[in-house]
């Protein structure tokens, strides 16, 4: 865990206690936010240790899928309450935060230190087509809402599910894919992994820490009515900014610490593949629960989501498909991130 993102702890018996006398205020918000970090801290080191256990591609998968429970948790919560906007807001944010802030500050400070670094180019071309695929997803249902008379709501719930069940499908054969035929682990990696008693000690605190994230992921959603109010803020500004950086902080403070290692593949797979499970994975999921629940999703997100999405997409191929990178690449991919978060306030 990195240490000085401890002291953090003590928020979260703080924002419980606060939770039950001053619940859905702005103290109750902003002590939430402050206990999920250490905590999304606490499970990024946790899936750290791990990934040194099972090798880099199941330990990358293992770091992007609890990475992810965070901003699952938060959406399933939000959901529940109603807050579709900024469900389909905090995916968006969290695709480009991802793309363009967590590897563009990756890129910069690792191209700090070792001038240029090279990866893997075959898993670039990989991850660059589930990016696109992702794009389509969200995509081409909004085109042929607003331009067929004969999708409509009802319609568009069924469309949402299709396609969902396409996503997750694909995303499901792509982790295959990566996992199997694209697996590149040293057999001496794999004779040092980490004894049976131990990852299963590892895999109990996640969970704990999991259950912890829940709790404080309850009490920051029912708060987020009180911060529009108050500070007259967007709920979809609330969404695509400030709950990306406050799930997903853990998460690209290691991807920036591989990058200084000079272990950008690695870093990578943590970035990208975030974005890909968010966009394959946790969209379907979520269109899928929200289905059981009083208020249902569908796959449609406004003009302004699926803008910043695409551009994203395209920036980071621009520079991805390239097999290698260097500090001003990860300049020009932050430069984009700081572009779009400012329309997004003013919007």
């Amino acid at each position: 865990m990195f240490p000085k993102l401890k002291i953090l702890l003590i928020f979260v018996p703080i924002s419980i206690a606060l939770s039950f006398f001053l619940d859905g205020s702005l103290l109750s918000f902003i002590s939430s936010a402050l206990a999920i970090i250490p905590l999304a801290a606490l499970m990024s080191s946790l899936t750290d240790q791990l990934q040194k256990a099972l090798g880099s591609s199941w330990g990358g998968l293992v770091n992007v899928t609890f990475g992810n429970a965070t901003e699952l948790i938060i959406s399933i919560f939000a959901i529940n309450d109603g807050l579709l906007n900024v469900v389909k807001a905090n995916i968006t944010g969290s695709i480009i935060m991802n793309l363009l802030l967590v590897l563009g500050l990756s890129f910069f400070l690792g191209g700090l230190k070792y001038q240029r670094q090279v990866f893997d180019k075959l898993l670039a071309i990989t991850n660059s087509a589930m990016l696109m695929l992702a794009v389509a997803g969200m995509l081409i249902p909004a085109i042929f809402y607003y331009g067929s008379p004969n999708i409509k709501t009802l319609i568009l719930d069924r469309l949402s599910i299709g396609v969902g069940i396409v996503l997750f499908a694909t995303y499901l054969i792509g982790l295959y894919f990566t996992l199997v035929f694209h697996e590149k682990e040293k057999k001496q990696e794999r004779e040092e992994k980490t004894e049976d008693s131990k990852l299963y000690k590892k895999i109990i605190y996640l969970l704990l820490t999991t259950l912890f994230i829940a709790v404080e992921a309850n009490i920051l959603v029912s708060s987020i009515t009180v911060i529009q109010e108050k500070f007259k803020i967007s709920p979809v500004f609330i969404g695509v900014i400030i709950l990306p950086i406050i799930s997903n902080v853990a998460e690209a403070l290691t991807a920036i610490k591989m990058a200084r290692e000079n272990k950008i593949d690695l870093s990578i797979t943590i970035a990208v593949g975030s974005s890909i499970q968010t966009a394959l994975f946790l969209v379907p999921l979520l269109i899928f629960y929200s289905h059981f629940t009083r208020h249902s999703m569908n796959i449609l997100f406004n003009i302004f989501e699926i803008s910043s999405i695409v551009l994203s997409v395209l920036a980071i191929n621009i520079v991805y498909l390239q097999g290698k990178s260097n500090w001003f690449e990860g300049i020009q991919l932050i430069a984009v991130y700081l572009i779009i978060a400012i329309a997004f306030y003013f919007a």
